[in-house]
C-alpha cells in the first residue's frame, strides 16, 4: 500500500507546483490542471487510508503518523470544498504546502507494525477523532483567510497596488470564507469536545479530567466561541476577526501538539 500514498504524495506536490505557478502567472489553466491532480490525489489518499483500515481492521488514527497522515487528508477536503464553493484561485498557494509537508512527514515516521493502544480500540475514535481533525483543517481556513483578508486590506489602504492586489480574491470573498470555516469548524469542536466527554466516561469512568489536551480544546473552542460572539453582534468583522482567528489557530496548533506530551491522549 505504500505506493499509494507515495502516489498521493507525487499528485500533492505537482498540484502544489503547478498551483504555485498558476498563483504567480495567474493563468487559470495551471489552477485547473492543479485542482484536478490534488483531486486525484485524494482519491488515492482516500483509498490508502481505506484500505489500511481494513488491513488493521480499526479506523487508522492511532498514532502520530496516521493522525498526520489523517490531518492532511482533512485538510485537502477542505481545500476542495472552499474551492469549489469560492472559486478561490490562490486558495491552494496557500493551503497544499502544509498538506505536502504533512505528507512528507508523516512518511517519515511511519510505522508499519504499529500496535494500537487498549484505550483507542473503542467505536468513540471512528467520529470523535475524524470531527477534530475536520475541525483543525476548517481552523486552518478559517485562518488562511484571515491571512489574506489583512494582506489584502493593507494593499488597499497601501494604495499602491502589487503583485498581490491582483492575485488575491477581494475582502468580500476572504471574509466569507473566514466566516463559512470559522462556523463550521465551531461546530466539529463542539462535536469532539462532547463525544470526548463520553468516550472519557467510558474509558475513565468521568467525563472531564482537565487533562492537557482537554484543558487546551476547550480554550480553542473558548476563543472561536467569543469570536462568532462579536462577529454575529456586528462588533468583530474585517480586520479584528481575522486577526483574532489567527490567535485561535495558535492555539488549535497547540491543542493538537499537545500530545506529545504528558497527558491521559499521549498514546497520540
Amino acid at each position: 500500500m505504500g505506493w499509494i500514498l507515495q502516489g498521493a504524495l507525487a499528485l500533492y506536490a505537482v498540484g502544489l507546483l503547478l498551483s504555485l505557478v498558476g498563483f504567480y502567472r495567474k493563468r487559470q489553466l495551471f489552477i485547473t490542471i492543479a485542482l484536478a491532480l490534488v483531486g486525484c490525489g485524494f482519491i488515492a489518499h482516500t483509498v490508502f487510508l481505506t484500505l489500511l483500515g481494513f488491513q488493521r481492521r480499526h479506523f487508522p488514527i492511532t498514532s502520530l503518523p496516521d493522525s498526520l497522515c489523517f490531518l492532511a487528508w482533512s485538510l485537502t477536503l477542505t481545500f476542495i470544498a472552499a474551492y469549489f464553493r469560492y472559486k478561490i484561485n490562490a486558495l491552494g498557494a496557500f493551503v497544499l504546502p502544509l498538506v505536502s509537508a504533512l505528507m512528507v512527514l508523516s512518511g517519515t515516521v511511519w510505522e508499519e507494525n504499529h500496535a494500537i493502544p487498549p484505550l483507542l480500540q473503542s467505536r468513540w475514535i471512528y467520529f470523535h477523532t475524524s470531527v477534530a481533525f475536520l475541525a483543525y483543517a476548517a481552523f486552518f481556513l478559517t485562518f488562511v483567510s484571515g491571512v489574506l483578508y489583512l494582506i489584502q486590506e493593507n494593499e488597499l489602504k497601501s494604495k499602491n497596488f502589487r503583485f498581490l492586489y491582483f492575485r488575491l480574491p477581494s475582502l468580500q470573498v476572504c471574509d466569507e470564507l473566514l466566516r463559512f470555516s470559522l462556523f463550521a469548524g465551531f461546530i466539529l469542536m463542539s462535536l469532539t469536545i462532547v463525544t470526548g466527554a463520553f468516550w472519557a466516561q467510558q474509558a475513565w469512568g468521568r467525563f472531564w479530567s482537565w487533562d492537557p489536551k482537554e484543558t487546551a480544546s476547550l480554550m480553542t473552542w473558548g476563543i472561536y466561541l467569543v469570536l462568532i460572539h462579536y462577529r454575529l453582534s456586528a462588533r468583530w468583522r474585517g480586520r479584528r476577526a481575522a486577526y483574532i482567528s489567527i490567535v485561535g489557530f495558535v492555539s488549535a496548533v497547540l491543542t493538537f501538539s499537545i500530545s506529545l506530551f504528558k497527558g491521559l491522549h499521549t498514546y497520540l
